[in-house]
């Protein structure tokens, strides 16, 4: 750390002399203002007061600065701006603060997982080495320029008491409190914490106190006295009133709170690979680099041809190891050798969901720095599997040395840092094969007789140096060898050498020998399926895709072909009835199909069926969701009868099923859009979408629809554009920083290229969208236009689903032009048709926007009823939820005048809105704590509280509020 702001200002290793008088000035704001550009004249009112000295004087400061700044290690540096000022560059890893702000983050995205989160909370907390910013610096610029920071620090420590409440934890925190209430004895929140952690440790009289000294403080500076909550705390204190303590702690719980999931340790290796063999320097090397200890992770590379050993190597020594890294283990297959290799964003996102992470951040940089900070204090050991290059892997490294990495890959990778390759892998010698090779066939059960063990022998020689050391080839061999009525070893020899391998490059010639002679023996059945799986890129093999390869609806047996196969270890099990190729398999099965005498017209035929397949099975369980085709308009392709197909995990969880065909369902869409199946890919997209929006997969969403809109506007197939280009503008999306998504000239198009086609349905779903999308502009009167419009489509085409998100939109807009009557109306009419459903979303939903329309109209009574019936229909897990019927009663409370309980409930909304990261809603509660603030003469907390709904409401693109939130900051600062 080189610039140590937050506190007592210190730069390198705090013993470097810092520049005086107008130098330090300079350098202290732009300090504060790291990566920002500032303006000369906010630097020359704070060095000099005013901004009426000569320019010269800044630049000549400037200059004394940078000279400065060179003398220092690092990277960073003074950027003059020609006419505007200066801007500091820096490193986020070189500044206290950048790094106490990317800590704080990381917290609120890891909020549910309090073990991770308290971690980072004390991480970021320990930067402070002070009671403001920049002390040290002459003046109030650190106080002033600082006082967000100071507040940041607050609310941190704030959360973190929460945290350690929730668990036990108060001595864990008694000496953070007592030194924050020391700098900030009029604050009541802190206050109130100490009072608690005291009483919780047995210290019941410091912490009355405690009460005493903010009461005299408060006086003091205000002339005020305590509020009704913090007395009730004191006199509950006093008479030893375990009850009313553990209520004054936060709103009372309406029935007990819900567990809060520890943090899950992933243990994902796969099983132990049998009949490992050979290999023993190679493991010792690996073992021994895992074993070091320095400054930074350890991270092993191991590279070699296609099928050498390299997966089966990593998992071996991983396995031997995994007692060292008890935090957790990995295995992470980033498909380097496939078409599309797995995106890094992607893959990070999957590695934070397996340490259960539900919140993931927008950006990439963001995933790999949470992901840093999740494992900054663990000891993990990750496999990933199958790189294709540095730029892939770089971001998965943790920055902890307690972690290790096993990185398989075929090729080096040389510009990744801080790696050790350890030699190539090279083929198995004859020995090794040969055991390798005995191995397999004794455990298939085949036994030789004496009067032929030399002949076998001799045999088994000749195989394995037909296999080149290629431990794949060997198993493939030593599989068909001990198969039911197999060849003997010396016709399997014989086979293997007369197999033609004219096609293939050297290095693969030894698996394709033995995957020939296996495809040899294999029936009809196997040999298509592999044939036909060959043709296909989904990483999983399913029950369900050997029916449509065989096409089961004629009444060929699935999963006894598939058996075949893994028996010859052609393909592997996966768990759960599923199987995976390994890569080299997997491209010697699509070439031996594209020379397959069946011709284009059969692969074409067997890939379009597995793909309408997999359409059929997604809008069946898109419907399942429910209960019909509701928000969504399909393509014209034939769907097929699904009857060599096990139905009953589609229909007991629609959504688990979707998980499970997740990548499947993205690799199909993408290869239907290479194939030119356009209406297959559109729709498979399009029926997924509700899935990626309720797991929040919003990579997956964005790059289905992305991929399949270019592959319509390519073909001109005109109504998949349309469909696309709604589904693309939903606001899960929207409010996201990802490029490619609709705006509102998209969906206008979207509606009105359903309008060409007749398509009543579809231009209903793209006005609705299109509706929402204009009142977040502020764009109330079309969007009144397009809600209403929406509401005749749905209608007109039955659905139902539909129609109550629309008669809500409406009802909702109504509240924003000060129409509280007309909202009741719509809003009640919108309950009517929730209420056939059985879903209890639509009706809490309902049940808000109603509670906040009597309200508006003045009816206080009902709209209280309104929102503690949200809070009763609400899941205690459902944070969002929760926090709105907070947020409703805190308002409710705050027009009767109920200033504590308003603000009670108000807190409780605003940190499960920050947790559940609903920026909107989050947003939407800091503006009412603002008003609350201001009508009880707390301008200082208000103008904090309006900050933040600006920045919310930024983050989430959401205009309108965010230009209502603006007017307030501006009626508050004038």
């Amino acid at each position: 750390m080189i610039f140590r702001i937050l506190g007592q200002l210190a730069v390198g290793d705090g013993r470097t002399p810092l520049p005086t008088g107008h130098q330090l000035t300079v350098l202290a704001v732009l300090l504060i203002n790291p990566n920002r550009r500032v303006s000369r004249a906010e630097l020359m009112r704070w060095a000099w007061g005013a901004v009426e000295v000569r320019s010269t004087q800044l630049d000549k400061q400037a200059s004394y600065v940078r000279t400065f700044l060179g003398s220092l290690p690092g990277g960073h540096h003074l950027v003059t701006y020609k006419g505007f000022g200066y801007e500091l560059r820096v490193a986020e890893a070189d500044h206290d603060m950048l790094t106490f702000e990317r800590l704080i983050r990381d917290a609120e995205q890891v909020a549910g997982q309090p073990d991770v989160e308290i971690s980072l909370l004390r991480q970021a907390l320990r930067l402070w080495r002070g009671r403001h910013p920049l002390e040290g610096v002459p003046g109030d610029l650190g106080v002033t320029l600082g006082a967000e920071l100071t507040s940041r620090r607050k609310r941190a420590l704030v959360r973190l008491c929460d945290l350690e409440f929730a668990r036990g934890g108060h001595a864990e925190v008694l000496d953070d409190l007592r030194h924050m209430v020391g700098y900030h004895p009029t604050d009541k929140r802190l206050t109130e914490q100490l009072m608690l952690a005291l009483y919780h440790n047995g210290h019941a009289m410091e912490a009355l106190d405690v009460y005493d000294a903010y009461a005299g403080a408060l006086e003091v500076a205000a002339g005020a006295t305590p509020d009704p909550g913090l007395r009730e705390l004191n006199y509950a204190i006093a008479r030893g009133d375990d009850e009313a303590v553990a209520v004054r702690g936060g709103v009372a719980p309406r029935r007990p709170p819900r567990a809060v999931d520890p943090m899950v340790t992933p243990r994902q290796l796969p099983p132990a690979p049998a009949n490992f063999v050979g290999r023993g320097e190679v493991v010792q090397e690996v073992q021994w680099l895992l074993s070091r200890t320095g400054s930074g992770p350890r991270v092993v590379v191991l590279t070699g041809p296609g099928g050498i050993g390299k997966t089966a190597l990593a998992v071996h020594v991983a396995r031997r190891a995994a007692d060292s890294y008890p935090d957790g283990q990995l295995f992470v297959e980033l498909g380097g050798t496939r078409p599309e290799p797995a995106p890094t964003g992607e893959v990070l996102a999957q590695v934070l969901r397996a340490f259960g992470l539900s919140r993931i951040p927008d950006l990439r940089e963001e995933r790999a720095a949470l992901l840093r900070s999740v494992l900054s204090d663990k000891r993990v050991l990750l496999i990933l599997d199958d790189a294709h290059d540095e730029a892939q892997v770089e971001a998965l490294i943790p920055g902890n040395p307690g972690c290790a990495v096993l990185v398989t890959a075929r090729q080096r990778l040389p510009l990744l840092g801080g790696a050790h390759h350890v030699p190539a892998l090279l083929p198995l010698d004859r020995d090794e094969a040969l055991d390798l090779y005995q191995r397999v066939v004794r455990d298939a059960g085949v036994r030789t007789t004496a009067a032929r063990g030399g002949i076998e022998r001799l045999a088994a020689a000749r195989i394995v140096d037909l296999c080149a050391g290629l431990p794949l080839a060997v198993w493939v061999a030593g599989a068909l060898r001990g198969e039911d009525g197999g060849p003997s070893a010396p016709e399997l020899a014989t086979r293997l050498a007369d197999q033609p391998l004219t096609s293939l490059v050297f290095r693969d010639r030894s698996v394709a020998r033995t995957i020939g002679a296996g495809i040899d023996r294999l029936d009809g059945g196997a040999r298509t399926l592999f044939l036909g799986l060959g043709l296909l890129p989904m990483p999983d093999i399913a029950p369900w895709m050997a029916a449509a390869v065989l096409d089961a609806g004629s009444g060929a047996d699935p999963y006894e072909p598939l058996r075949r196969l893994a028996g010859r270890y052609l393909i592997r099990p996966a768990g759960e009835g599923r199987y995976r190729f390994h890569e080299l398999t997997h491209e010697l099965a699509g070439l031996y199909a594209r020379d397959d005498p069946a011709g284009p017209s059969w692969r074409n035929a067997v890939v379009e069926r597995v793909y309408r397949t997999l359409l059929s099975l997604v809008r069946l369980a898109h419907r399942s969701i429910y209960g019909g085709d509701y928000e969504v308009v399909h393509g014209t392709s034939a769907l097929v009868d699904l009857p060599g197909v096990d139905l009953a995990p589609l229909s007991r969880s629609p959504m688990t099923w979707f998980e499970t065909e997740r990548l499947n369902i993205r690799a199909a869409v993408r290869h239907c859009c290479e194939l030119g199946l356009t209406e297959i890919a559109w729709d498979l997209a399009v029926s997924s979408h509700e899935f990626y929006n309720r797991r929040n997969y919003l990579d997956d969403w964005a790059a289905t629809h992305q991929v399949a809109l270019a592959a319509c506007r390519k073909a001109g197939n005109v109504r998949g554009e349309a469909a696309l280009l709604a589904i693309l503008g939903q606001p899960a999306l929207v409010t996201g920083r990802r490029p490619g998504v609709s705006g509102i000239d998209d969906l206008q198009r979207s509606a009105h290229l359903f309008r060409q086609a007749d398509d009543v349905h579809g231009e209903a779903i793209a006005l609705r969208t299109l509706g929402n999308a204009l009142r977040h502009a502020g764009r109330f009167d079309e969007a009144l236009e397009a809600f209403q419009s929406a509401v005749k489509g749905y209608t007109a085409a039955g659905d139902l689903l539909g129609r109550w998100q629309a008669l809500r939109y409406v009802g909702q807009l109504h509240l924003d032009l000060g129409h509280p009557e007309r909202a009741v109306r719509l809003l009640d009419e919108a309950g009517a048709v929730a209420r056939e459903f059985t879903q209890p979303l639509l009706q809490v939903q309902t049940t808000y926007w109603l509670g906040r329309a009597h309200l508006e109209t003045g009816d206080a009574a009902s709209a209280k009823e309104h929102f503690l019936s949200v809070l009763h229909l609400v899941d205690d897990a459902d944070e969002v939820g929760v926090a709105w019927a907070h947020f409703g009663l805190g308002d409710v409370a705050a027009a009767s005048g109920e200033v504590a309980v308003a603000d009670r409930h108000l807190g409780v909304a605003v940190q499960m809105a920050g947790h559940a990261g609903d920026a909107v809603l989050e947003g939407r509660i800091a503006l009412s704590q603002a008003d609350l603030y201001r009508a009880t003469d707390r301008p200082a907390e208000a103008r904090q509280r309006v900050d933040r709904a600006v920045t919310c409401f930024t983050a989430a693109n959401a205009d309108h509020l965010r230009t209502q939130a603006e007017a307030v900051r501006a009626q508050l600062t004038s």
